[in-house]
């Protein structure tokens, strides 16, 4: 098996690769503006670190995945970053995962409201169930799903983005003064540090789905090529979204969701379907967040897990209900730290492996 490729697997990889790093935070074009538009015209340096990052950690991750994901006592945390480091990573990541469950089951009940109508609950509800039933469908196929939602957004973001930097081409002659001129917050520092941190804060929260996802590859060269095509893909889609917003950065820079503009600016319909966008982009995050959470009490117990998938969705429902900005706001910036630590204790990892 470890020669066999089918390129619809690898494409299937790459997709959910790509959907899980995505969510809403990306598909509203924030994520890409702080730490990458921020940065002018030498974000193009941080995009190409981090897409050096992405190929190399992702292969790692996903390469062992596929050769120890399989045993039931393999934890990637510890496998990486030895007991102490590695069990502190496995009780803290699945707090940060629900929490980030809770905000974007906040997300769907807020975007379904002012787009489509619905009572706030009903649209947070909407979500919770959704991410229940994916979990309970299993891993396969919630791979199979969100390996479809990645491509969607890669393709509707290139659209958008590539009208826009048409449309505004002559944007891009100035950017470095106009950069100078506006206040745009930055959440990884200078471009060096942006490209490292939007990187590792990823990979510390994905950790463990990536991993499962190299599992169930049926050769590690699908695992492999998975990861490689999905950082490329995704890279290239944030370079076209970051020119676009630099492009028009003096209009943009205080909007909450720039890519929702961008969609209506070019036509309503497309506003439209970008909201649809959204939502898919927020599902792709919570359900991965959830199944890995829930992953946690699954081991020899299915049906037990099953009832606290449930009870769970329950608390992430009545969670999203609530102003959680301030717990974010304490949590997450840790995130990226682990992050750098995780990404430290990988590479020792793979240089022991080659002296050994």
């Amino acid at each position: 098996m470890e020669g066999n490729v089918s390129i619809l697997n690898v494409l299937k990889f790459a997709g959910a690769f790509i959907a899980f790093i995505i969510g809403s935070g990306f598909a509203t074009g924030q994520e890409i503006m702080q730490f990458f538009t921020s940065n002018g015209l030498y974000s193009l340096g941080s995009i190409l670190i981090s897409l050096i990052l992405f190929t190399y950690l992702g292969t790692t991750v996903m390469g062992a995945g596929y050769d120890y994901g399989g045993y039931e006592k393999y934890s990637p945390y510890k496998y990486f970053c030895g007991n102490k480091i590695g069990v502190f990573y496995e009780y803290f990541v699945p707090v940060l995962l629900f929490i980030s469950v809770i905000i974007m089951i906040s997300g769907a009940g807020a975007t379904l409201k002012e787009y489509y109508g619905f009572n706030y609950y009903v649209g947070c509800a909407m979500m919770s169930i959704l991410v229940l039933i994916s979990f309970i469908c299993g891993l396969d196929n919630l791979i199979n799903v969100i390996g479809l939602i990645g491509p969607i957004i890669v393709i509707f973001s290139l659209i958008v983005g590539f009208i826009i930097i048409f449309k505004n081409i002559d944007g891009l002659t100035n950017i470095t003064q106009i950069i100078d001129n506006v206040s745009i917050p930055k959440s990884g520092g200078n471009w060096i540090q942006s490209g490292i941190i939007y990187v590792s804060y990823n990979m510390v929260s994905g950790l463990f789905f990536f991993t499962s996802l190299g599992n169930s590859a049926e050769s590690r060269k699908e695992a492999i090529y998975g990861a490689i095509i999905g950082s490329l893909l995704l890279m290239i889609v944030i370079l076209v979204m970051n020119l676009a917003l630099l492009s028009k950065i003096d209009e943009i820079y205080k909007l909450s969701i720039p890519t929702l503009y961008f969609a209506k600016s070019i036509s309503p319909i497309l506003g439209k379907i970008f909201s649809v966008v959204l939502l898919c982009g927020i599902f792709s995050t919570a359900a991965p967040d959830f199944w890995a959470v829930c992953n946690k009490f699954e081991k020899g117990r299915k049906n037990k897990s099953k009832i606290i998938a449930v009870m769970l969705s329950m608390i992430a429902f009545l969670g999203g209900l609530l102003p959680f900005e301030k717990l974010v706001g304490r949590v997450y910036p840790y995130t990226g730290i682990l992050g750098i630590i995780l990404f430290i204790c990988i590479f020792i990892k793979q240089i022991r492996k080659r002296i050994i």
